[in-house]
């Protein structure tokens, strides 16, 4: 299987492609089929042929050191990926891109690198792998203070909402004096916790008058901004409507448009979070039938055994499921309609390509 990674449809801008905190990066690589075959089920697909991976290094490669071929960062990112297409691109991101892959950190990359690459992308956890490695910038395999914040730093997320490095988040992750350095395991779990580190100092910078309530505009913002990725096109384009509308939004004793308070804005996140669950729930309650259609009593009856699922969360839910013209009942189309987990663009989804019969290209996710 050749990997042949492909932008999205909105070319990125400077600082964009950093925004792999977001969980952009890695659903902008698909797999470029290159078998013929067609199976009758999913297939682990096979690594690329030596041979065929090189052919497509040489083809990028534009460096040459004691007759030995190289790809330049540029080479990589901007004529391989097609990223950073602009010629006033910004140079520091094409360094932390390119560096993603550089293991050895010499400023180029060579053809058992790319090869390496290849490999990794075929990993199950090969998100949070390319996000380790875009952070452990100087390759020593763990993570310091310095290139946490450096990282971040550089992201569109960071320049529209800054992120508050003063924290007791970064002191129990990196210690007070931040010299503390994490390993990739470790990694792994605060760049989970810092999605919802960074929205609760979203929701806290709206707040400034300390209330408990944001409006639901700032609320489309932050979850626009910052839950990007958690975000379909059905609950994005309802999510101000769902707000405005929903029981209690509405400040006591204020002449104010509705707001949206913070049980609210945390219910509402967990809940998009947890929309995998959510569909699991279903099935187990109608048996596997799709057609079915649950009242909120039935699906929050069967909720209870499942103590990730709130109350609260089952009223959104069904708030959201309202507005798109299901009243009072949902079915398999509107869970659908509104998870936000597309298997067969998640990186390790990339094991389990089905192939059609012929070389398809699938697009990535734009922003």
């Amino acid at each position: 299987m050749i990997f042949k990674p492909k932008m999205a449809a909105s070319r990125v801008r400077d600082g964009e492609p950093l925004s792999i905190v977001s969980k952009i990066w890695p659903n902008k690589f698909q797999a470029q089929c290159e078998s013929r075959s067609e199976p009758t089920s999913t297939q682990w697909i096979k690594r690329a042929d030596t041979e065929r991976l090189r052919e497509i290094f040489m083809k990028y490669a534009s460096v040459e050191v004691k007759g030995e071929k190289y790809m330049s960062y540029s080479d990589f990112i901007r004529k391989y990926l097609g990223m950073l297409p602009e010629e006033n691109h910004n140079e520091e991101t094409l360094r932390l891109l390119g560096n993603v892959v550089d293991t050895t950190k010499d400023g180029k990359i060579s053809f058992t690198e790319f090869q390496a690459f290849e490999a990794l992308l075929s990993l199950p956890d090969a998100m949070y792998e390319l996000a380790f490695q875009l952070f452990d910038t100087n390759g020593t395999g763990a993570v310091s203070y310095d290139e946490f914040e450096q990282v971040l730093s550089h992201t569109t997320l960071h320049q529209y909402i800054p992120f508050d490095f003063k924290t007791d988040f970064v002191n129990l992750h990196f210690g007070r004096d931040k010299r503390r350095e994490v390993s990739y395991a470790e990694f792994t779990q605060i760049l989970h916790d810092f999605h919802e580190e960074h929205a609760l100092q979203a929701f806290r910078r709206f707040d400034v008058d300390h209330t408990g309530f944001i409006t639901p505009l700032q609320f489309y913002d932050i979850l626009t901004s910052l839950k990007s990725h958690l975000l379909t096109p059905a609950v994005k384009e309802n999510v101000v409507a769902v707000t405005c509308r929903a029981k209690g939004s509405k400040v006591a004793g204020s002449d104010k448009a509705h707001k949206v308070s913070f049980p609210y804005f945390t219910a509402f996140i967990s809940l998009l979070n947890n929309m995998e669950l959510v569909k699991k729930v279903y099935l187990v309650t109608t048996g596997g039938n799709k057609k079915a259609t649950l009242t909120k009593e039935e699906l929050l009856h069967e909720c209870q055994y499942y103590t990730q699922l709130t109350p609260l969360e089952v009223d959104i839910l069904f708030q959201l499921v309202d507005v798109l013209g299901q009243q009072g009942r949902v079915s398999w189309k509107e869970l659908d309609a509104l998870a936000p987990l597309d298997i067969e663009k998640m990186p390790f989804s990339q094991q389990s390509i089905k192939v059609r019969g012929r070389n398809t290209e699938q697009p990535g996710l734009s922003n």
